[in-house]
């Protein structure tokens, strides 16, 4: 380096020195603005402002709320959702189903020729993405429908219940007359292809501006809490045998997570996603029962009361059923006089003519 280069560095040393200065504190102001305010590193992706706006990391719970019609929590503000009410089909050619696992309460009684047929209560349909297959009303489940107020959801129906629909205190969502609410499944053969969704379920209650809340005023069951498990038995069973080989259902307790698991036809009772059906409450109400056209369809004797068992924490107990009047919702008591309180979780009502058999193990 020649004299003349050095004195030319010796000027401009004193600026270059200053820049150096600069950068180093810039560089340990911006090291200090990344451990935030917590004091907690935050990595090189992520900007000073973010940093700086950003909330002391820690768990937020989600706020819950009671559901009424089963006793689960629920995020807040869908604790009171109106309910749903959809008729499943059971034909074998129907199987298996959708959606059915997600329902809060079902009641499964035949329609005709021995053919069960459900009624499955939904709290919410949120992100259910397919329900069915749908089919057609019978009265006594318009009846049942009814205690809850409910969007009642079906395709056709008899001409008693299509006549009772009419004069029902529920919402009527019938697939003749709103086609769009539903689907036609390409897979399956008729009349067992015929869907709904959780999303089109909304967009109708949307549209037809209906209030969507309502479980406040039904209430079906009182809730406690589970038995420990040193007081649940190791196992039972209740086998309920309802006309043909098909038609016959099993529920089989599990100690461990303190429900019942379905089977129907003597194997296992599952969804089309294969999810199992299960349920934490099973109740037999034994009713009078009888045919009463040339086509097999049915009366069921709802109003009244009636003997039952009530099936939860591994053990079924001698129970009664009570209903006042058709705008009365059915109370259940113990044979001693005490109302019964179920399990939060899914109940599963089981509609049992009066002489048809019922093994509990």
């Amino acid at each position: 380096m020649s004299f003349r280069d050095l004195e030319g560095l010796k000027k401009i040393w004193p600026f270059l020195a200053g820049a150096i200065l600069i950068i180093a504190l810039g560089f340990f102001a911006g090291n200090r603005i990344r451990q935030g305010i917590s004091g907690k590193e935050i990595s090189g992706n992520e900007s000073k402002a973010g940093a700086l706006n950003s909330a002391p990391e820690e768990d937020i719970a989600e706020e819950t709320a009671i559901r009424i019609i089963d006793g689960v929590k629920a995020p807040l503000g869908r604790e009171d959702l109106l309910p749903i009410a959809v008729m499943i089909e059971n034909h074998p050619d129907s199987r298996p189903p959708s959606g059915l696992s997600r329902a809060s309460l079902v009641y499964e009684a035949e329609a005709e020729g021995g053919i069960t047929r459900f009624l499955a209560v939904f709290a919410d349909t949120e992100n259910i993405p397919k329900i069915g297959p749908i089919r057609s009303a019978r009265p006594y489940y318009v009846g049942w429908a009814e205690e809850f107020k409910a969007l009642y959801v079906h395709c056709g129906g008899s001409p008693e219940a299509l006549k009772k629909i009419y004069s029902a205190d529920i919402f009527d969502l019938n697939e003749f007359y709103n086609a769009g609410s539903f689907w036609r499944d390409g897979s399956r053969l008729a009349p067992h292809n015929v869907y709904t969704s959780g999303a089109r379920l909304s967009e109708y209650i949307a549209r037809k501006r209906i209030e969507n809340k309502g479980q406040a005023v039904i209430a079906p069951f009182k809730y406690k809490e589970e038995a420990l498990a040193s007081a649940r038995p190791e196992n039972s069973e209740i086998t309920v045998f309802f006309k043909g080989n098909d038609f016959t259902v099993g529920w089989k307790y599990d100690k461990l997570s303190n429900d019942y698991a379905r089977t129907q036809g003597k194997v296992p009772h599952l969804n089309e996603d294969k999810s199992e059906i299960r349920a934490k409450n099973v109740i037999i109400r034994f009713v009078r029962s009888a045919v009463i056209d040339e086509y097999g369809r049915r009366e069921i004797a709802d109003i009244g009361e009636g003997k039952a068992k009530a099936c939860f924490d591994g053990i079924c107990a001698d129970a009664v059923w009570k209903k006042k009047n058709q705008n009365s919702k059915i109370a259940w008591f113990y044979a001693d006089g005490r109302e019964i309180e179920l399990n939060a979780g899914t109940t599963w009502i089981e509609i049992v003519p009066i002489g048809y058999e019922v093994n509990y193990q």
